[in-house]
């Protein structure tokens, strides 16, 4: 009936439509009820939803909480952060111990910078043609043929040109050009640190580029860098490394050093994600037993759902390892699972492996149960999917009860809309009757 138009009571009778409103009212009852039962059966699907969502809460948790590494984890502190940092790559190798790390050089990369350079970069570099051949760690990366001739852009002459030439061949060495305030010179730097990425630099034909320059072999002041590995000392052997970083001077651990200097490593074992993950399991137990509480209660949505109270009793049942370590108990007021946390603590620098084993066993009493639970065939999904069917089933009867009223509010529009043409007919019957006879009494009054 939303959003017709009737135009009704034209001859001044009867309101019709009136009378369609109070008919619809009457017949639509049923249907209400049925959009009740929906309504109802919507707020107990939304509860399940939200009470899987505090499930799922719960086993993330708990995949934290017995993750293999959750106990083996390891941090680092350092005494001198200005000569190295230093990080845990692998909790299992890493032993927790003090490593005095004494720093004794750091890795560099070869660098070369011609002693002399042009004044312009519009002028070319030498004044014959010649050829430049680049080695990297023993293997030529570049041959580079170059020309004096600036208008000839076949080869390049000028230093700008030299570098991209140089850039554009390959990518172990970075050719630049810098301005000393007075004159442009070209420098190159190898891209990789280690002793092993050394830079070669020879002139071959009658050119004259290098000499110019005054860079390369024949130079030796050119090579203003030279590459070298990084060296460590640690329990009194020497270690290098080509880079700034020691995978493999300390098991499980990575060093990067920063200055020549001393530093102290200690390695200790790291609680702290293991207990943040114990309360986070904590907490969503609780969620669902505030959950349950709330909406499974006497006047709750879900009151008389057995299932919920189930769950809540099959997880805390299957907590019990934890329980047999006395670090949880159970408020019997609220039903919440409180945490010892001193106890704990005892445990972990004491007893890990008891903790360990009490993990272990929450993982093997847990782990299938969850995955049973949080699977579209478990409890709370199975009673979602029944309401959902239940919520169809009401809408077909909505729509086919709405249906069959639509057709018989217009068929009964029909009737009316002829009787107040019938009637409109009298009543122009009766004013003919009236004004011919002047009798009007005669009839009967409507």
């Amino acid at each position: 009936m939303a959003g017709e138009l009737y135009i009704s009571n034209l001859a001044g009778t009867f309101d019709y439509q009136e009378i369609l409103n109070l008919y619809y009212q009457s017949q639509s009852a049923p249907i209400n009820l049925l959009k009740s039962q929906e309504s109802k059966l919507s707020e107990k699907e939304s509860a399940l939803k939200e009470f899987n969502s505090n499930i799922q809460k719960f086993y993330e948790a708990f995949n934290s909480l017995t993750s293999s590494y959750e106990l083996e984890k390891k941090n680092v502190s350092i005494s001198n952060p200005s000569v190295l940092s230093a990080n845990v790559l692998d909790p299992l190798s890493a032993q927790e111990g003090s490593y005095t790390v004494e720093v004794n050089q750091l890795a560099k990369n070869d660098v070369w910078l011609s002693q002399k350079g042009v004044s312009s970069l519009s002028d070319p570099v030498s004044t014959t043609s010649g050829q430049l051949t680049i080695e990297y760690e023993g293997q030529s990366v570049a041959v580079v043929d170059y020309d004096e001739d600036t208008s000839d852009n076949t080869k390049p002459s000028t230093l700008t040109e030299i570098a991209n030439a140089i850039n554009s061949s390959q990518d172990k060495v970075v050719a630049s050009v810098i301005f000393d305030g007075s004159s442009y010179r070209l420098l190159l730097s190898g891209k990789d640190t280690g002793e092993k990425a050394t830079i070669s630099i020879k002139e071959t034909g009658n050119g004259d580029l290098l000499d110019n320059l005054e860079l390369g072999d024949n130079y030796s002041e050119s090579h203003v860098q030279v590459a070298q590995d990084a060296k460590i000392t640690l329990f009194g052997a020497e270690i290098n490394s080509s880079t700034n970083t020691f995978e493999d001077a300390i098991p499980g651990v990575k060093i990067t050093v920063n200055s020549i200097g001393t530093s102290v490593i200690n390695v200790q074992a790291d609680y702290s994600q293991f207990r943040n993950d114990l309360t986070s399991l904590i907490n969503a137990y609780n969620a669902i037993v505030d959950f349950i509480s709330d909406k499974a209660g006497k006047d709750g949505v879900l009151s008389g759902d057995n299932t919920l109270y189930t769950v809540r009793s099959s997880l805390l049942s299957k907590m019990q390892s934890l329980f047999d370590l006395g670090i949880l108990s159970v408020d019997k007021d609220t039903g919440h699972v409180n945490l010892n946390t001193s106890k704990l603590d005892t445990l972990l620098s004491q007893n890990l492996t008891e903790v360990k084993t009490a993990v272990s066993n929450l993982r093997n009493s847990l782990q299938d149960y969850l995955v049973f639970l949080t699977s579209p065939e478990g409890p709370i999904n199975s009673e979602i999917k029944s309401l959902e069917s239940a919520k169809e089933q009401i809408e077909d009867r909505i729509d086919f009860m709405t249906k069959m009223l639509n057709e018989q509010l217009e068929e009964f529009k029909k009737q009316l809309i002829q009787v107040q043409l019938l009637q409109t007919k009298m009543e122009e019957l009766r004013a003919k009757i009236a004004s011919t006879f002047g009798t009007p009494t005669l009839l009967p009054k409507s």
